[in-house]
């Protein structure tokens, strides 16, 4: 040992690194000999054949060439690289001979082992495609997970193997150097792909209508783990325009920018990841819809590739028709001038496919007149008459032009309005008629309509004010005239009090109210149809107050007419005062007093004749006086 040590400390190798018959081999913890070693696995480096004493032999397991050797500081023999790279390892030993130490160098490379990378792919026929995506290892095995041997497969290479059964199976790729035996190891799970059912295609709508335009796909019966591609009809083959990948359900809808100005055929086919294509769908033809507007009418033509079904015309959501699959025509002649329709075309194919056209909006136009309109009127509640004008189905009013004729004199224009209803704000409520036309959205001007002419109503006091007999004008214009006219009275708010239902055009009422000074009335006219009402003016009568003064009295206390009081109806308030023959008041009292009972100052007044004046005033501030005698009897 210590000669050994004196050896190396005076550097004396170089005789001996020249001798080829001085080497060290490396060896794993299963005595296997290694020329690749791995990071964190321990090798144990050896002289060849053994020829050296294991007290006689060092290793320096990192050494620079050209460096000054360095004094080994134990025979340890093993050794952990942790980190991979090229390492020289240097052996100092006592091979005997002339000299006494020799020293051999050897370069070894340490390498990871790094988890291999690899993709799955499953084709049909329980077929799997295995790709190996690294190249970090020399080799790679591949074990299917079947119990079949292993497949042995180069870095960066693809390889495909079939499955004698459908299931789930753990596919193991395991990498490996040549002249290591570290290695790395990846697994995964797969579960074979079944046979692809024929795909179909469901629904085809066509949401834009451009060049550049879009359709959308309704795919059913579809297979996860197939990509689908998209095929249109060019003319003479169907070619592939789109693929549909990462297919994870048996239904879905898909979306495609093309050409949708014609109509055009269109199917799918299933391909699995390695390359192979299956059954095709059932071929559909887009709709190409155009729509033109005529004199009164629209219409709609539309190109499609030939199918076994039918066309159905769809307006505003609603189907109008329903056509055979030869038809590309149809004419609406059911519009309305300045209206705008949405049309859509469906083609029902008989295996149960649809094909749906872009939506096309297409406003009507026409020359021709308007049919009239029907006129209701009837006053509101400021005795203002309100014009309602019903437009013929279908019309639309861009503007309404009004006419009156009061009493019977000629029609003349008094307004016009954008809307269907007017209101005549007219001053003095009076017997009036009404007509109206309308521009339609085709600035087409319609006959008139109907005269209409609401109920007039007047009012007169009778029998000295305890009667009001009322007289009205026969309502015109419901179609099948007037069912009955009903007779209101009204409180201040409008709310109705009592009503008396009738046929004719006058009513007297007898039961006039005692507590109210005004008597509001109008008249409701019913059309035959039991629906449709419509009002007359509201007239009011002012009913006079009423007062009753007693010949005389008798105040001697029995009880009986013992007092000279005033009674009547209809006023608020009065002032009653009693005059002596010289004319000075002797009483002075209102309807809060109890009446005057013959005295003056406390002192009976001798039996006679006295002057009184009674002024009274009624709930609208209308007075009303009244003179006259009272004889005071004892």
């Amino acid at each position: 040992m210590k000669h050994l040590l004196y050896i190396v400390l005076l550097f004396i190798t170089f005789t001996s690194q020249a001798q080829n018959d001085r080497c060290f081999q490396a060896y794993n913890q299963q005595g296997e000999e290694v020329e690749v070693l791995c990071v964190g696995q321990q090798v144990e480096f050896q002289d060849c054949g053994d020829q050296v004493p294991d007290e006689n032999e060092y290793y320096i397991f990192d050494y620079e060439k050209g460096t000054a050797i360095p004094t080994p500081a134990s025979t340890i023999k093993t050794h952990t690289y942790t980190t991979p790279g090229s390492y020289r390892v240097l052996q100092i030993a006592n091979y005997g001979g002339s000299t006494l130490t020799d020293t051999v160098s050897q370069v070894f490379e340490v390498r990871e082992a790094p988890v291999p990378d690899f993709t799955i792919s499953r084709c049909a026929n329980r077929a799997v495609s295995v790709a190996i995506m690294d190249d970090n290892y020399d080799s790679y095995t591949i074990d299917f997970g079947d119990g079949q041997q292993s497949v042995s497969s180069l870095p960066n290479s693809t390889t495909q193997y079939s499955y004698n059964t459908q299931g789930d199976y753990t596919i193991t790729v395991t990498g490996s150097y040549t002249g290591g035996t570290c290695a790395g190891i990846n697994t995964s799970t797969v579960t074979t792909l079944p046979p692809a059912p024929q795909p179909f295609i469901h629904n085809l709508t066509v949401l834009e209508q451009a060049a550049n335009g879009q359709l959308q796909l309704a795919l059913q019966d579809l297979q996860p783990g197939y990509d689908y591609v998209v095929q249109q009809w060019n003319g003479s083959t169907f070619g592939t325009i789109d693929t549909i990948q990462d297919v994870t359900q048996a239904s879905l809808s898909h979306s495609l920018q093309v050409n949708t100005t014609a109509g055009v055929q269109y199917l799918v086919k299933p391909i699995d990841a390695c390359g192979t294509t299956f059954a095709n769908s059932n071929s559909i033809s887009s709709i190409a819809l155009t729509g033109t507007s005529g004199n009164g009418l629209i219409t709609l033509s539309w190109q499609s590739a030939p199918f076994t079904g039918t066309f159905e015309i769809i307006r505003n959501g609603t189907v109008l028709e329903t056509l055979s699959s030869s038809t590309s025509t149809f004419t609406d002649t059911d519009v309305s001038c300045g209206q705008a329709y949405q049309y859509e075309v469906r083609g029902i194919a008989a295996n149960g496919s649809v094909s749906v056209s872009a939506l096309q909006e297409v406003q009507a136009f026409s020359t021709t007149a308007p049919a009239a309109p029907y006129l209701l009127t009837t006053f509101d509640l400021n005795n203002h008459v309100v014009i309602s004008m019903e437009l013929p189905q279908g019309e639309a009013a861009q503007q309404m032009n009004v006419e009156r004729s009061i009493t019977g004199g000629a029609f003349r224009f008094i307004g016009q309005t954008q809307q269907t209803e007017f209101t005549d704000e007219i001053v003095a409520p009076e017997q009036v008629c009404y007509r109206t036309t309308f521009l339609n959205a085709c600035a087409n001007t319609s006959s008139y309509s109907n005269i209409s002419c609401p109920t007039f109503l007047k009012a007169q006091k009778q029998d000295n004010g305890s009667a009001v007999l009322l007289t009205w004008s026969a309502y015109e214009g419901f179609p099948g005239g007037v069912r009955q006219y009903t007779v209101e009275l009204l409180d201040e708010n409008n709310n109705i009090l009592s009503s008396n239902s009738l046929n004719g055009t006058t009513f007297t009422d007898r039961s006039l109210s005692d507590e109210r000074q005004q008597l509001r009335y109008r008249i409701m006219a019913t059309a035959a149809n039991g629906t449709t009402v419509t009002y007359s003016n509201i007239v009011v009568v002012e009913q006079d107050l009423q007062l009753h003064v007693p010949s005389g009295f008798t105040p001697n206390g029995d009880g009986l007419n013992d007092t000279f009081e005033i009674k009547g109806r209809l006023y608020n308030s009065y002032n009653l005062q009693v005059y002596n023959s010289l004319g000075y008041v002797i009483y002075s009292g209102t309807e809060a007093d109890a009446g005057w009972d013959g005295t003056y100052e406390g002192k009976q007044l001798p039996a006679g004749a006295y002057v009184y004046k009674i002024t009274a005033r009624n709930s609208s501030g209308t007075t009303k006086s009244r003179t006259g005698t009272i004889t005071l009897l004892r």
